[in-house]
């Protein structure tokens, strides 16, 4: 099924009825630092499992994604947040604004078999959840049965990593620097990144409360994920990647070759002796 016509109305031609993603839909759902973007990259290399991108990240407030000091908006970070870079005001969304978008992102993330896919974060999945419930048809349902009207063969993939202190680490380092990916600016110079105990204690348990805001989801409303976890993945990925295309019902087929090549980890030293740091820091205020 080519892209090009993916999105139908819920009945032939009445536009008030809503948009339909006919084909199979694959939200893959995740937190900041957990290997999903290695993840999703492998899954558009596949060319048959959608484009994962992430194309719901902007908040709604700014029509940007979050940005360093949005991620402590705790009274208790105050001053945490206030050493990072400034917030960009922005432009908030118009009522309205997000269906145009939406056509945008289901033509944009849909592969040429007819498979939509998307990457969404917890910490913007309340902004997308409104959203939904804008579109033409969606006014008077629920976020989950306008999801299911959308999406009628909607599947979950659910990326988590149980080394929270280590998934931590390299968000703060992240959220410092805003290099988020390994080959990113690297014309730039980025801001210089610094160890804080309390930024990275306050991430550990914003993650883990994140991850377990997901797993509410899923039991809630029935939606039982494709589990991949980081640390059985990275070491096995061809494997893994197999493993997640046999249970999304996707044919499997020789991998396409476009120029990207494997990502590399970012961890690196510095991370490790964070990691270690915080470790023993943390086991010394326990104590």
């Amino acid at each position: 099924m080519d892209s090009i016509g993916i999105i139908e109305t819920m009945s032939g031609s009445d536009p008030k009825s809503g948009p339909l993603v006919e084909g199979l839909a694959i939200l893959v759902c995740a937190t900041q630092r957990s290997g999903s973007t290695l993840l999703c990259e492998l899954l558009k290399g596949t060319e048959v499992a959608g484009v994962p991108d992430e194309f719901f990240e902007a908040l709604r407030s700014s029509g940007l994604p979050r940005q360093p000091r949005e991620y402590f908006r705790s009274p208790d970070m105050e001053d945490i947040a206030n050493r990072l870079a400034p917030t960009e005001q922005g432009r908030p969304e118009q009522p309205g604004e997000f269906a145009g978008w939406f056509d945008y992102a289901v033509h944009r993330g849909t592969t040429p078999n007819g498979v939509f896919s998307s990457k969404l974060m917890w910490n913007y999945f309340d902004d997308f959840r409104a959203r939904v419930r804008e579109l033409t048809g969606m006014e008077n349902l629920t976020f989950n049965q306008a999801l299911d009207r959308i999406f009628p063969n909607l599947r979950i993939v659910f990326v988590r990593r149980r080394d929270k202190v280590s998934q931590a680490v390299s968000l703060w380092r992240a959220i410092q620097t805003q290099k988020w990916r390994e080959a990113e600016d690297l014309s730039t110079q980025s801001p210089q990144a610094t160890y804080d105990y309390r930024a990275i204690k306050f991430l550990v348990d914003e993650l883990h409360r994140w991850d377990a805001n997901w797993e509410d989801w899923f039991h809630a409303t029935g939606r039982e994920p494709v589990r991949v976890i980081y640390e059985e993945f990275v070491g096995a990925r061809a494997s893994t990647l197999g493993r997640v295309l046999d249970a999304l019902g996707i044919p499997p087929r020789e991998l396409a070759s476009n120029g990207n090549g494997p990502m590399r980890r970012q961890a690196d030293d510095v991370s490790q002796d964070w990691v270690e740091q915080f470790r023993q820091e943390d086991l010394d205020r326990i104590g």
